[in-house]
This record gives C-alpha cells, structure tokens and sequence, in this order.
C-alpha cells in the first residue's frame, strides 16, 4: 500500500500543472480588440464620449472603427494606469486616426489629467514620438479626456484626416496646448 507522502507529491504537482495550462481566458466584449491597455470593459461615461466623437466624425462623413493593431501613444506617468479605450477614424492610412478615450476617476480629476497630458505634449519629451508637424487635440468631456492627433506629412490624405481631427477637437472641452 503506497504510503499518503508519496501520492501527496505527484497529486500536488498535478494541480499546479493543471492551474498553469488552464484554458480560461479573460472575455473580451465582441466590439472590443484585445489590445495591452488596462480597460477590458466600457465605461458608461466613455460609451458617451465614443458616441459624441462618433456623432462629430459623421457630421464631416467619417467613421470610427476599431483599431486593427495595438496603440499606445506617448503620454505622461500620471496617465499610464489610466483605463482606456481606442479608436481610430476609418482614413486611408491605417496608422492615422488614433482616439484615446482616458477614464479618469472624475470629472475634477479628468481637468487635471488632460492640463497633465497638454503641459506633456507641450515639452519636448512629450513631443519625441511625433512628427515636427503633429497637432494634437486634447479634450475632457465628464470623467473622461480624449486625445487625437494629425500630421498632414504622415497623412495619406490630409484633407480628410484634417477634417477629422477638427471634428474630434470639437467635442467636449478642449483643452489648449501651445506648441
């Protein structure tokens, strides 16, 4: 009869293998690309800035779409952690078009994070991973700040990314960025 030690070592290793090959998986919502940013779900509040932009892409007969690959502009310390989500307008060049919709954890805090975000874009660092040309929008709408940028040089069309990116800059409260 094998003694209770012996089983209890192969047991164990058992269910440790078993916890490391699971096959479980976080879900990700249908509309959602798994993307390395830390929002796996949408906020309500970013749900209404989605459909704001959305609403202000349509008016100059553009469209937001999900992105294709991973994105992650450059951005101050004080936003890293922040949950977002992203988006890109349906232009022609699949690098143009970014939106990153920030959720902060209120509106009071979201105005400190996008005067964060702007005095960033504002320093030289912020600006490193930019074209020289690159305008940038920043906005706060609730709890929620939205940032996009355009560059006519990088745009396959700058007519239509130009009219974009007003729009976007259109919605909620921008806030100003001297370049």
């Amino acid at each position: 009869m094998p003694r209770p030690q012996v089983l209890a070592v192969p047991l164990a290793a058992a269910l440790v293998l078993a916890a490391c090959t699971s096959t479980d998986r976080p879900s990700v919502q249908a509309d959602e690309v798994a993307l390395p940013t830390p929002m796996r779900s949408i906020d309500p509040s970013a749900q209404r800035s989605i459909a704001a932009v959305e609403s202000a892409l349509s008016a100059v007969g553009e469209r937001l779409v999900l992105p294709t690959a991973a994105y992650r502009p450059s951005e101050p310390p004080a936003l890293l952690q922040l949950p977002r989500t992203i988006r890109r307008v349906d232009l022609a060049d699949p690098d143009d078009g970014y939106v990153v919709i920030y959720q902060a954890p209120g509106s009071g805090a979201a105005i400190e994070l996008a005067d964060d975000l702007a005095d960033y874009l504002e320093s030289g660092f912020g600006q490193t991973n930019y074209v020289a040309d690159t305008q940038f929008a920043v906005s706060t709408l609730g709890d929620t700040i939205i940032f996009t940028t355009w560059s006519q040089r990088r745009s396959d069309d700058p007519d239509r990314a130009e009219a974009a990116f007003e729009a976007i800059a259109a919605v909620g409260s921008p806030v100003p960025i001297d370049k």
